[in-house]
């Protein structure tokens, strides 16, 4: 568990949506908040606004695709605090339209946004959090759709499983550390993603019927969950040092429903005179534990 007063946190995607809204919720506990986000202007607005409303606030330019870029808002961050709660959140669309026309720089863009960024976050602040001693906490951004894929874009719902994958590998690599870590997952937010996604693809606009998508998805996401309610639910983890962050629990059924589709298809070995696999030795020779499997109901957070 992480007390939050004190503390400072280095927020990403912070200009707006559930960075910014966790940003206000951190905040109001006490905490000091770095905002970074790809729009300059948009995450030093956020940042005065969040002044004048009394809170300590730094906003800085963040390219989360691009390392060297981390390693400038690195030094800047820590000149304004050691950071010891990181919200790796910024995110983007995939675009839509059937997986076998998908424009590779496109994939390759939200790779970078949606997952390989979360990389470049650790290696800037992880390392420090978990050497200082002090009770940290990691917390990053998937989706429900990591569990439920609904039918819109392989590139979004794809990055977000090997988002949750990441989560729950460093779940076990974090067990004895002092850095706790959470996965949010929520489902429809209002949130401005649909449009941050337009201004920065790095492709053509979009026309036709994967324009229309997007119209429609921006549509759908304004009627979301409000920011505010879901940044107010990770303070609360945070403090609490949960690692699942269910924000949407109409999503439980369907997740239900993949998981039992799942552990039915579970059968008879492939070869039955095969002993089985050695799992307390797999984890053995990694020095570790994991969460479910020879040691169950330990850290369940």
């Amino acid at each position: 568990m992480t007390s939050i007063t004190g503390k400072t946190a280095f927020i990403t995607g912070g200009a707006s949506g559930l960075g910014l809204a966790t940003a206000r919720a951190l905040a109001a506990k006490g905490a000091s908040v770095v905002l970074a986000d790809i729009d300059a202007d948009r995450v030093t607005a956020a940042a005065e606004a969040l002044s004048l409303e009394g809170a300590r606030a730094l906003g800085l330019q963040l390219d989360v695709t691009d390392e060297a870029s981390w390693a400038e808002a690195g030094h800047k961050a820590r000149a304004f605090g050691p950071v010891r709660i990181l919200f790796s959140n910024a995110g983007v669309g995939g675009g839509s339209g059937p997986f076998e026309q998908y424009d590779t720089d496109v994939w390759r863009w939200n790779y970078a946004v949606n997952a390989h960024a979360h990389l470049y976050a650790c290696r800037t602040f992880l390392g420090e959090m978990k050497a200082s001693g002090e009770a940290s906490h990691l917390v990053i951004t998937a989706s429900m759709v990591a569990i439920v894929p609904p039918p819109i874009s392989v590139a979004y719902i794809s990055s977000k499983y090997a988002t949750l994958g990441i989560a729950m590998a460093l779940r076990n690599e974090l067990a004895a550390s002092c850095v706790d870590i959470s996965v949010l997952m929520p489902g429809m937010a209002a949130t401005r993603i649909v449009e941050t996604t337009r201004d920065l693809r790095p492709a053509a606009d979009e026309v036709g019927k994967a324009a229309a998508t997007s119209q429609a998805m921006q549509g759908v996401l304004a009627g979301g969950m409000a920011p505010d309610r879901i940044g107010e639910r990770v303070a609360r983890a945070v403090e609490a040092g949960e690692f699942w962050i269910f924000t949407h629990p109409e999503w439980k059924t369907m997740a239900e429903l993949v998981t039992r589709d799942m552990l039915s298809a579970f059968g008879e070995s492939a070869d039955p005179a095969y002993k089985g696999d050695d799992i307390d030795g797999l984890i053995a020779a990694n020095g570790g534990r994991m969460f479910g499997a020879g040691n169950p109901g330990e850290n369940d957070g």
